[in-house]
């Protein structure tokens, strides 16, 4: 026999012998971008079939718990390099290129797939249950459907689609099964379709009768959710996004903030984050990709910068250096002004959200169980006393500081059940002008825990100065002046960065913040027929800011209201919505709260104690000791942090469990790590 070549193996001739563009040679341009758009989709199939080979073998009974979580891993991150393929087109397939071939290929569509179809028949039965490995793959596969209408809707616009359907309106119906009016245009290309499976999918990705999906901004189709009238209180991050949401089913959208807010990115005295680090996780990305989907291109053309983790940062954790070679998919570390800005223009472009600055909020009309409006006034030049403003749905995104539970009682009613856990954690940041970090490094991240209780954030800003934001916990929280605040740092685990901040010139004061206990407010577990009022954001649940979750969660939280209101034939329950947004935020709080429940001095009745916290502490422990030098538990344990994944995927991956319990850990050096 023959000992096969990597060529013959692969039947590597054959394979690029399969691209073969309808575009005559001659446009040589419009020939190439057409080869690309056939070579992703070949990748696509060829990824997929790998998929259903798990899938059938799961469905078919011959998994044991190991097998199928390891199979069902598998497929989701296949799946997840699928919906990488998409937004790999989007990158690198410009708009008018693809309109230049696409009626070449008439009404061959990705709804032709019969590999599409089997994976949503095996998806669907999978993922009944709701839990364990499969919630990830039923969420990796909503995930891909959403950015297939997200594509199809920017590359064709408003124009038609295969078989002169509408195009983007046409998707949205038949990812709703929801047949177009009779007599249409598109009704006939839908019985044309409903015959071949045919098409509007001009970008290929998973579509199905009935799947679950947010609509491009600019589709409204018949049968969707009606909100009315809908107020919103808050105009930061949370407050932006949820507004974005719900005005693709609300008449109008206000949104009332109590500062006044210029052209320009600048802090806020309402948004007391405004002047500290903040971080865009993988996981808020993808959510903010989603729901914006220009965001992310213009915070990185306005400089925000793209860091790996740890592949461009020092991270610090349980004594040792993480290993640099095992980096992870970019985060973002822009201002919070420049992020805020941003989010507020693509927002406002809607036409039906508004915005009303200068506007403080008194207190909620109605009962309740059934809210129906606000009162407020002008702040600082209304002396005329407070106004009433009607309205269907109060959505609630003033933060910390929210005083819903106060003006619940007002009314009549009882305040949610609030679940603490309380470190008394003090922080303060510092903006520096300096050169880069030693080692090729880009910043520095010291984790703290119980043994080492003081932490460190320093990561680049888009003007090319350095986010410095250093925290320890009661009575050890950095000074507010710069050379006391730069000797703090002296005080950190590892002397790098003292060495680098030493040799830094600081551009202002530092500014120190103290509320960072970990709150969260049970509004899913009032009254489940009340209306009227919505609670989201740090409103909702408030996280110790030292993790860098917020903005992610706030990201998260949109996407689920989005997703839960495509998926509905008519309004949901307002407690439906609540239980979105707490599903939403449910990983970063169980991932902040176990990190603080060990700190000393750590209170308040959510607080993880007892023997069965001690064991799992203990566990954790060991997990965090193979972190730096094993790069299996290293990307589990970052998928958690990242929120990519729960955390009780650290303790049923059989991966995990036997590097975990079965192998030592592999120490790192302690010289600052190299790639």
């Amino acid at each position: 026999m023959t000992c096969p070549t990597y060529a013959t193996y692969l039947r590597l001739d054959e394979l690029l012998s399969l691209q073969q563009p309808l575009t005559p040679v001659e446009q040589r341009d419009v020939s190439d971008s057409e080869r690309l758009f056939i070579v992703v989709h070949q990748a696509s199939e060829t990824l997929l079939s790998q998929v259903l080979v798990d899938l059938r073998h799961i469905d078919a009974g011959q998994c044991e718990p190991a097998c199928y979580a390891h199979r069902s891993d598998r497929a989701t991150r296949l799946i997840d390099a699928l919906e990488g393929q998409l937004t790999l087109l989007r990158g690198t397939l410009r708009r008018e290129e693809f309109l230049a071939f696409r009626d070449r290929f008439g009404t061959a569509s990705g709804l032709q797939s019969e590999q599409f179809r089997e994976l949503f028949a095996l998806t669907r039965r999978l993922a009944a249950d709701g839990t364990g490995p499969y919630e990830r793959l039923g969420g990796a596969v909503r995930r891909w459907r959403r950015t297939h209408l997200e594509l199809v809707g920017h590359m064709l616009g408003d124009a038609p689609g295969s078989g002169d359907t509408s195009g983007a309106a046409f998707l949205a119906a038949r990812l709703e099964d929801t047949p177009p009016r009779p007599g249409t245009a598109d009704a006939d290309a839908h019985g044309a379709d409903a015959r071949a499976h045919g098409a509007d999918a001009h970008a290929h990705g998973a579509v199905a009768d009935g799947a679950e999906q947010p609509r491009p901004q600019h589709v409204r189709t018949g049968r969707q959710p009606s909100l009315g009238e809908v107020v919103v209180l808050g105009g930061s991050v949370a407050g932006l996004l949820t507004a974005h949401v719900l005005a693709r089913y609300a008449d109008r959208v206000t949104i009332l903030e109590r500062d006044r807010i210029g052209d320009t990115p600048a802090p806020r005295p309402g948004v007391p984050q405004s002047r500290h680090t903040h971080v865009l996780l993988t996981s808020g990305i993808n959510a903010l990709g989603a729901l914006l989907p220009d965001l992310v291109p213009e915070l990185t053309a306005a400089g925000a910068p793209r860091l790996a983790v740890p592949g461009d940062l020092g991270v610090w954790l349980g004594g040792q250096w993480i290993s640099r070679r095992n980096p992870s998919r970019p985060i973002l570390t822009p201002s919070r002004p420049l992020l805020e800005h941003h989010v507020r223009r693509l927002v406002l472009a809607h036409p039906r959200v508004h915005l009303r600055t200068g506007a403080e909020v008194t207190g909620l009309l109605g009962r309740p169980d059934r809210v129906t409006g606000v009162t407020l006034r002008g702040r600082g030049t209304d002396r005329t006393g407070p106004r009433e403003l009607r309205a269907d749905l109060v959505v609630d995104a003033t933060g910390r500081s929210s005083r819903t539970p106060r003006w619940l009682a007002d009314l009549g009613g009882t305040p949610p059940a609030e679940e603490v856990v309380e470190t008394g954690r003090g922080y303060a940041t510092c903006v520096f002008e300096a050169d880069e970090p030693p080692g090729d490094l880009r910043g520095f991240y010291i984790v703290p825990d119980a043994g080492a209780p003081l932490g460190a954030i320093i990561m680049p800003l888009e003007d090319g100065r350095w986010s410095v934001t250093l925290s320890g916990l009661r009575d050890q929280a950095p000074p507010n002046d710069a050379d006391g605040f730069v000797e703090f740092a002296h005080r950190l685990p590892h002397p790098a960065p003292y060495k680098w901040l030493s040799t830094a010139e600081p551009a202002g004061r530092p500014v120190g913040y103290r509320h960072t206990a970990n709150r969260r407010r049970r509004y899913d577990r009032l009254d489940r027929a009340r209306t009227g009022l919505l609670v989201v954001g740090d409103a909702a649940c408030a996280l110790n800011p030292v993790y860098g979750q917020g903005l992610s969660v706030a990201a998260l939280s949109a996407l689920a209201l989005a997703e839960t209101l495509a998926g509905a034939g008519r309004t949901p329950s307002v407690h439906t919505l609540q239980r979105a947004v707490l599903h939403a935020s449910r990983t970063a709080w169980e991932v902040a709260t176990g990190a603080d429940s060990p700190m000393p001095g750590a209170t308040g009745n959510a607080a993880r104690t007892g023997p069965a916290a001690r064991v799992l502490t203990r566990y954790l422990d060991r997990v965090r000791d193979h972190v730096p030098g094993d790069p299996v538990v290293c990307t589990a344990n970052r998928d958690v942090l990242f929120l990519l994944a729960p955390p009780h995927t650290l303790l049923t991956s059989p991966r995990v469990l036997r590097r975990t319990l079965l192998t030592p850990a592999v120490p790192t050096p302690r010289d600052l790590p190299t790639p």
